[in-house]
């Protein structure tokens, strides 16, 4: 969720939480609703979940994919959310509370809070024996933190980045988030988090919760690269030829990525492969001086900058290019990296982008960041198109395992509680 700068009104607004059995919604009489399902003798899991973020965001979906494999694996899951979720799965219930109307984000996380927590309790009025709270995101936590404190249930939150990640906690509101995310990852039995420098914050800043951590094994679209394309076409909206060697570079344009390096890198893989060309996605402070770079190197012939691209269109163009370059000079996101072994492409990266993920000559080149070392390893896979064609392979076998759907889930079994075979 983006940073909530700007937000005037960050106190608490405390507001009713109904517990006795008639409960009132937003001040109209409520008919109780049909009773959660019981757990079964054997003690079937059940896991309340709560998200206040659409289906469609990033959150969303990876709820929706991960609400629908648990109830396809024998836990019951009861789906708290402001909008409608599909719920075609059976042992999965959505309970959309309707849309949150305050004037500020604070003030909507608020009357999610309210409306999300009557609805539990109307939902579980008879019982809650075995059920695992569990929230997304900081917007989750007073809800699932209310609900741990009436009914003295497990929590467990499940939080894709930080708010000191996310902004300066300058402002009021952003304090109040990240106290928020604290108090969250205080009373959480696990903290699920989806990428390494979220876990290494809360490790070095919040070492009391370090133990509790769960490192989750993200999701990969791999479904949305599996295209048949003709190559050449795709090449052909950029003003390349058919079959001139693409190198494709992916991210944000500034030096800690490293698109100046990969500019400066053109000529010498030029000099060698005259028919080279580069192309550029993504916009950033160093647009206008890679623009300086390719005038002045005469290069302009052969790099395209792109801008930015939608998912469908991004896709599209990974596959049809030779070669994906990550000449970052720090630890960047992985997922053009992960992209490109979706797709079956090579990769040259420095260990500096991922040292972690990547095995030099094995699934990848590794570099170091600077232009000379980024030509040779680009000149190493377009004069070796065996070898290029033998790490895209591998790559996109370690892709399979790293995010195979039931390791995945698996792991957010353990975190909740649940008991999985070894």
């Amino acid at each position: 969720m983006a940073t909530a700068t700007g937000v005037e009104h960050v106190g608490v607004r405390t507001r009713n939480i109904e517990t006795t059995e008639h409960l009132r919604f937003d001040g109209v009489a409520a008919p109780p609703p049909p009773a959660a399902e019981e757990p079964s003798r054997d003690e079937q899991p059940v896991v309340a979940m709560f998200c206040y973020e659409a289906p469609d965001s990033g959150v969303g979906r990876f709820v929706t994919k991960t609400a629908h494999a648990l109830a396809r694996r024998g836990t019951l899951i009861h789906l708290f959310s402001c909008h409608p979720y599909e719920s075609y799965v059976p042992g999965l219930s959505v309970h959309p509370v309707g849309p949150c109307t305050e004037d500020d984000l604070i003030g909507r996380v608020h009357e999610f809070t309210h409306k999300a927590c009557n609805s539990f309790l109307r939902a579980f009025r008879d019982s809650t024996a075995n059920v695992t709270l569990m929230g997304y995101e900081w917007s989750t936590v007073q809800a699932v933190s209310l609900l741990h404190g009436i009914k003295n249930l497990d929590t467990v939150l499940s939080l894709q980045s930080l708010e000191r990640q996310r902004g300066g906690l300058d402002t009021g509101a952003s304090k109040w988030i990240e106290e928020t995310e604290l108090t969250g990852m205080r009373e959480a039995k696990s903290i699920i988090i989806h990428d390494p420098g979220t876990a290494e914050i809360i490790r070095t800043c919040m070492p009391d919760c370090a133990e509790r951590i769960v490192d989750a094994c993200p999701e990969m679209p791999m479904a949305g690269f599996q295209f048949d394309l003709d190559p050449g076409e795709v090449k052909a909206r950029f003003q390349v030829g058919p079959v001139d060697p693409t190198i494709l570079y992916i991210g944000d344009l500034d030096e800690r990525y490293g698109a100046n390096l990969l500019m400066k890198a053109m000529p010498s893989v030029l000099k060698h492969h005259g028919q080279a060309r580069c192309i550029f996605v993504g916009d950033g402070d160093l647009l206008w001086p890679l623009r300086v770079y390719s005038r002045y190197l005469l290069l302009d012939h052969a790099v395209r900058l792109a801008g930015h691209l939608g998912d469908q269109s991004l896709y599209e163009l990974i596959h049809a290019a030779d070669v994906i370059a990550v000449p970052s000079i720090e630890s960047t996101p992985w997922w053009p990296i992960e992209a490109a072994w979706a797709a079956h492409r090579p990769v040259v990266a420095t260990a500096e982008a991922a040292s972690a993920l990547l095995e030099h000559e094995r699934d990848s080149v590794l570099v170091e960041p600077n232009e000379k070392d980024i030509a040779a390893g680009i000149r190493r896979i377009l004069s070796d198109a065996e070898f290029g064609h033998a790490i895209a392979s591998r790559g996109h076998a370690k892709l399979e395992e790293r995010y195979c759907e039931n390791k995945a889930i698996t792991q957010i079994e353990r975190a909740i509680g649940i008991r999985v075979p070894v």
